[in-house]
């Protein structure tokens, strides 16, 4: 009779210690592919995380007499690690004017006061791209007609609908934007684009005639750099807020920008915004933690208790191997047995752990994943006079993360459990593998 018939002859005649030696290599099998697809699943969430969160950080250069050159743009750019996507703004007043140079009228209902010199005045925005600024983003502003300013517009403005409709404006038509501190500097602009508030202002009845959203021009880079700096061919800016590809990279890299000659960094403030991956971060790292912890517990755990039950079970079994040995068979014969019929039910168990951990990781892991990372975070819009926080979280991505089952994973498993099992065995055959068959056989007696 062959081993692998006696194996199964075995395994079909011991059913209930052959269905508990299933069962528990079956929770072992399951507890092990469960950690390791979780483990696995955070690695996903953590570059969705880097997506979701873009560290970046902001340079505040308003101190500056001449602002943030061009060339130093250009060499900012350049650092590598920058992912190319950044925001330049800038904020100004600005007298208006039509297109003779006869004043228009701005909106003072509602306003707490209009100081001297701005009877005609309001607010500029500068930024190179206007749909993300965050009057469009966060603040209710939509553009209704037109077209949004982008890096490539020059001398273009939108106005507010209210704005435009009392003073006969429409997309296409020239007016000027003057300086407050010289009426000879104004710029002729070209209306591009419409837009309205969906959202009442805060502070209707407590700011001033120039802040309230009607009297509000967004312009491009260039025409603001004219109105606050007087530089015709040179654009620069007051803010820049520059994202990074890695937000573990951001404070090597905001180290790196500040070395770059030409720009009074002391009289600069730069700021980094990556807290919110940071604290993500840590709590997706404790999640690591605790379920590498869960992994080598488990396989401690999972050793001792199959060794002691591997031992129990073959010391039932020497009379077994006293007849074995009495009938020629080598030891390593009855050796090769037992680990065939151990592997018979160890391959069960890993079969069926497939099924069991799919259905229980993706519960469980998916559910851990959202509560480390379900915060609140931090939107900062820097204007040059105020700083807005607290607005709530945004998706970080892990609605795409699946915490599934990996043949990578699923291997490791094979690879762990049939080792475990093979070792354990032989580690509980040991002492009676190194009796001589003199004394097995005295001890059948």
């Amino acid at each position: 009779m062959n081993l692998w018939k006696r194996a199964c002859l075995y395994l079909g005649r011991k059913k209930e210690k052959t269905f508990t030696l299933l069962a528990f290599l079956l929770v072992m099998a399951t507890l092990m592919l469960t950690c390791l697809s979780i483990q696995s699943a955070t690695d996903t969430a953590n570059a969705n995380m880097k997506k979701a969160l873009l560290g970046y950080f902001t340079i505040n250069a308003k101190p500056l007499e001449t602002g943030l050159s061009e060339d130093a743009l250009g060499q900012i750019l350049d650092t590598e690690g920058l992912s190319g996507n950044y925001a330049l703004r800038s904020y100004s007043y600005a007298n208006y004017y039509d297109a003779d140079g006869n004043s228009l009228v701005i909106d003072t209902e509602g306003a707490a006061q209009t100081p001297e010199g701005y009877e005609n005045a309001g607010k500029i925005v500068a930024n190179s791209n206007s749909g993300r600024d965050s009057y469009f983003t966060e603040g209710g502003f939509e553009l209704t007609k037109g077209s949004a300013l982008t890096p490539e517009s020059k001398n273009a403005v939108l106005l507010h609908e209210e704005f435009a409709k009392r003073n006969g404006l429409a997309v296409g038509d020239t007016m000027q934007l003057g300086a407050i501190t010289d009426d000879g500097n104004a710029v002729p602009v070209t209306v591009a684009g419409i837009f309205t508030n969906t959202k009442e202002q805060d502070a209707a009845g407590m700011s001033p005639s120039y802040d309230l959203y009607e009297n509000i021009v967004f312009t491009d880079l260039s025409t603001a750099s004219y109105l606050i700096y007087g530089a015709k061919d040179q654009t620069s800016v007051q803010y820049g807020d520059f994202y990074v590809n890695d937000p573990d990279e951001l404070e090597r890299i905001m180290e790196q920008v500040q070395k770059i000659p030409g720009v009074n960094w002391e009289k600069c403030t730069l700021t980094r915004y990556d807290k919110d991956y940071q604290n993500a971060k840590q709590s997706l790292k404790g999640l690591q933690n605790i379920v590498f912890i869960a992994i080598a517990v488990v396989s401690v755990i999972c050793f001792l208790v199959l060794a002691l039950f591997m031992t129990l079970r073959l010391r039932g079994r020497v009379h077994e191997t006293g007849i074995y040995l009495a009938m020629g068979i080598s030891k390593c014969t009855i050796l090769f047995q037992f680990l065939i019929e151990v592997f018979m039910v160890t391959a069960v168990a890993l079969l069926l752990s497939y099924g069991a951990s799919t259905a229980i990781s993706g519960q469980i892991g998916s559910k851990l994943l959202s509560q480390v990372t379900a915060e609140r975070y931090e939107t900062v819009d820097l204007t040059g006079t105020s700083e807005t926080k607290g607005q709530p979280g945004q998706d970080l991505g892990l609605s795409e993360v699946v915490v599934e089952i990996s043949a990578a994973d699923y291997a490791i498993v094979w690879t762990f459990g049939v080792v475990l099992c093979l070792a354990s065995t032989a580690l509980a055959a040991y002492p009676i593998m190194k009796m001589k068959p003199k004394s097995i056989l005295s001890q059948m007696s």
